[in-house]
C-alpha cells in the first residue's frame, strides 16, 4: 500500500510532469532563440561556464535577454547554474546541440510544424490538412508542394526526412541483396535516396519511381542522380485516384515502400497495396515495406517522437493518416491480400520491415 509520503512524491512529479506541457511553448521558443542566437552553441565551445556578462558579449544579445533565457533554460534542465550564477551545458543541451536526430527531429518541429499544429484540433475534426493554410490556403496536401516551402522549411522536412530514411535503406538492402532483382519499383520514391543504393547494390539493375509528377521532377533535377539517370524510369501517378495503377512493361523483381503507406489513411493505404499486389502478382514480385511503427521502437524517446509525429500528417500532410502500430500494418496488408513472408526490426533508427509475397 502507497503510503502518505509516496503519494505526496507521486502527486509533485505529477504537477511537475503539468506545468512542463503547460509551458512547452516557452520552453521551445527560448530553446530556439538560444540555438539561433548562439546562445547555446557558446556553452558548448566553453571549457568553464559562463556569466552572463561573457554570454551576452558572445551573443550580442542585451543582459536582460540573456537573463530571460537563461532562467528558462535553467529551468527546465537544458542549461545548468552553478554557485556563481555562471552556466554550462547540460547533457539535456548537448544533445540539443550535438546530437544529429534531435537537431533534425527540433528543426522539423520549429520550421516546419510549429504554427500549422495550432490548427490540430480542426484538422483532427474535419479530417483535412487544416494546418497548409499557413503556407497556402489553396493547398490540399503538402507532398506536391514541397518545392514551394520556405526555403527553412523546405530543408529541415528533407533533413528530417533523409535522416530517418538513410540508415534504414542500406541496412534493409543488406537483407534484401542476396534476391535476384534486375528491375524494382520504388514506389513513392521522392528525390530517389533508396533508388541510388539499390542501383549501386545490384550493378545490373534497373529502377522504376512510381510518384507524383512533382516528386519526380525533383528525382530528375537531383544531382547525386546524375550519373544514373539511364537506369531510372518514371510513371507519374496519384495513388488518390481508386483507378489508378502504374503501366509497367518490364518484369518486375521488387517492388519497395518506404514511409509511403503512413502518407494515406488506412482505407487508402488498403486500396493501394491492392494494387500493387496485382503488379506484385502479375510478375511474381517481391514487396518490400519500411515503416517506423509506433509500438516497436527501442525506447520511450523514440516512442514519444513516432507518436508526436503523426501530428505532422494530420495538420500538413493530408489530415488523415498516421505512423501506424503493428497492428494495424498488419491489419492493412492481411485486408489488401498480401502474405507477409517476414518481419525485420529495427532497421536503422527505428523502422521495420515487412517483406511480403
Amino acid at each position: 500500500m502507497m503510503t502518505l509520503t509516496q503519494r505526496k512524491i507521486e502527486i509533485l512529479q505529477a504537477f511537475e510532469k503539468a506545468q512542463s506541457i503547460a509551458f512547452a511553448p516557452f520552453v521551445f521558443q527560448a530553446v530556439v532563440a538560444a540555438k539561433e542566437s548562439g546562445l547555446l552553441q557558446a556553452l558548448g565551445e566553453s571549457e568553464t561556464a559562463l556569466s552572463i556578462d561573457a554570454l551576452a558579449q558572445k551573443t550580442k544579445l542585451s543582459q536582460y535577454a540573456v537573463t530571460v533565457l537563461c532562467d528558462i533554460l535553467a529551468a527546465s534542465e537544458v542549461i545548468e547554474c552553478d554557485e556563481n550564477h555562471a552556466y554550462r551545458l547540460s547533457r539535456v543541451g548537448e544533445c540539443l546541440i550535438y546530437d544529429r536526430m534531435t537537431e533534425v527531429n527540433f528543426d522539423f518541429s520549429d520550421r516546419v510544424n510549429y504554427a500549422p499544429l495550432k490548427h490540430t484540433l480542426e484538422a483532427l475534426k474535419t479530417g483535412r490538412a487544416a494546418g497548409l493554410k499557413e503556407y497556402d490556403a489553396n493547398w490540399q496536401t503538402i507532398y506536391p508542394h514541397l518545392k514551394d516551402l520556405p526555403k527553412d522549411s523546405r530543408k529541415a522536412w528533407f533533413a528530417f526526412d533523409h535522416f530517418h530514411s538513410d540508415s534504414a535503406y542500406q541496412a534493409a538492402l543488406n537483407i534484401l541483396k542476396t534476391r535476384p532483382v534486375r528491375y524494382f519499383v520504388d514506389i513513392g520514391g521522392n528525390t530517389g535516396r533508396f533508388t541510388k543504393k539499390a542501383l549501386a547494390t545490384w550493378p545490373e539493375s534497373r529502377a522504376c519511381i512510381v510518384d507524383l509528377p512533382e516528386q519526380i521532377e525533383l528525382m530528375r533535377q537531383n544531382p547525386d542522380l546524375k550519373s544514373l539517370q539511364d537506369r531510372i524510369d518514371t510513371v507519374p501517378i496519384n495513388w488518390l485516384d481508386p483507378d489508378a495503377q502504374p503501366l509497367i512493361k518490364e518484369k518486375v523483381d521488387l517492388i519497395w515502400m518506404s514511409q509511403f503507406l503512413d502518407c494515406f489513411s488506412r482505407a487508402e493505404a488498403v486500396s493501394i497495396l491492392k494494387r500493387v499486389k496485382n503488379l506484385a502478382r502479375q510478375n511474381g514480385a517481391t514487396v518490400a515495406i519500411l515503416e517506423p511503427l509506433v509500438d516497436h521502437q527501442r525506447n520511450r524517446a523514440a516512442t514519444l517522437s513516432i507518436a508526436c509525429s503523426s501530428l505532422y500528417f494530420s495538420c500538413l500532410a493530408n489530415g488523415n493518416s498516421k505512423f501506424f502500430s503493428s497492428e494495424e500494418l498488419q491489419g492493412i496488408i492481411n485486408e489488401s491480400g498480401l502474405v507477409v513472408e517476414s518481419v525485420h526490426e529495427p532497421i536503422g533508427v527505428g523502422h521495420s520491415l515487412y517483406i511480403c509475397g
